[in-house]
């Protein structure tokens, strides 16, 4: 099968002018001047009568941008070419149309290349891309075409600020965890199953959207500057973001491994102490995920003290399981337990990642 050809328009825009410039003393003062690019200056259309804005890094650099950039900020953009061989592979499509999103691109366009094949985009292919579309946050498709689609990104993250999205993910991957909890506490699996999943999905959702904003604003500095974000930030965020989706990711393992089981006849006393475990395990989980947000060193240390404890209690629980008969029929809790397990050692690195923040 061959792979789809990638064209990336966005060169341009994200080429670095590695020049040097000379400092000129102005007038009888010690004010030192310097000249700007003249390619950087007809880009922005700026004149005599301009204004540029100056903010200073952390690191003592000075990053110079135009007043106008927020409105006048380049657009990304990028083509994917699929021949017919490629339409049946949806993993492909997925993984292209994700790739450029996650790259920056505030505009992608798919086309049919020309060869052999369908004259148009089969059906199965183009409802599929609607589909990818539809879970990638701030995404839309503006034209769909027989043989071109055109997604483009209508989110402007300078009203959304990347803040608010990350504050999003933590209340929707929270609210998962206590929803999968009482689900587990019920058993009724048919009622409540759907709308957990798509809390899990929406976590995802966030999750690409931020890793987009936090990547983009390395490429673009000055859009980084006006989030109120640093390098270190971005770090940060990225190491508290992926914690994030990657316990989301987890407990939907534990749920189809519980679901799996859920007609085995078991012992109440292992079910609820496992369930009451988990309470537990929720409590340092949201504990990590506030001080991440909140900044604040107490709870983050706490945090870190509790894994060590918390860890004693499930081999106690494990224990008692290996002690009975027959262990299969508990095979999903023991997978619950491991999945804690992982769900500990993410709410640790939550809370290095808040302490970073803080100290």
């Amino acid at each position: 099968m061959s792979k789809p050809e990638i064209h990336d328009a966005s060169g341009e825009n994200r080429k670095k002018l590695l020049e040097s410039r000379k400092l000129v003393k102005w007038g009888s003062s010690e004010t030192l001047i310097m000249s700007l690019p003249r390619t950087w200056v007809k880009k922005f259309q700026l004149n005599k009568d301009s204004e540029v804005s100056i903010i200073e890094n952390q690191d003592g650099s000075l990053l110079v941008s135009p007043l106008n950039f927020t409105n006048d900020k380049p657009k990304f953009e990028s083509t994917i070419l699929f021949d017919a061989a490629d339409f049946d592979d949806i993993d492909l499509v997925e993984l292209e149309i994700t790739t450029k999103y996650l790259d920056g691109n505030d505009i992608i366009i798919i086309e049919k290349k020309e060869g052999k094949g369908p004259d148009k985009f089969p059906t199965k292919f183009t409802l599929k891309v609607q589909e990818i579309v539809q879970s990638l946050l701030g995404l839309e498709i503006t034209s769909l075409l027989a043989t071109k689609i055109k997604i483009q990104d209508i989110m402007n993250i300078h009203e959304t600020n990347v803040d608010v999205l990350v504050k999003i993910i933590a209340d929707t991957a929270v609210d998962f965890f206590q929803n999968l909890i009482d689900l587990i506490k019920s058993q009724d699996y048919s009622t409540h199953l759907d709308s957990l999943l798509i809390s899990k999905k929406q976590v995802r959702k966030y999750f690409l959207r931020i890793l987009r904003e936090l990547r983009k604003g390395l490429l673009v500095p000055a859009s980084l500057s006006r989030m109120g974000l640093n390098n270190q930030d971005v770090v940060d965020m990225a190491f508290y973001i992926t914690d994030l989706s990657e316990c989301a990711d987890n407990l939907e393992i534990a749920l189809n491994a519980l679901k799996t089981g859920q007609t085995a006849k078991l012992d109440p006393k292992i079910v609820n102490a496992a369930v009451d475990y988990m309470g537990e395990v929720f409590k340092v989980f949201k504990s990590a995920v506030d001080s991440f947000l909140f900044k604040t060193k107490k709870d983050a240390i706490a945090v870190i003290k509790t894994v060590p404890d918390m860890e004693t209690k499930k081999r106690k629980i494990e224990t008692t399981i290996d002690d009975l008969t027959n262990t299969t029929e508990y095979m999903g809790y023991e997978i619950l337990l491991d999945i804690l397990s992982k769900i500990l050692d993410h709410s640790r690195g939550i809370a290095i990642s808040a302490l970073r923040r803080i100290i």
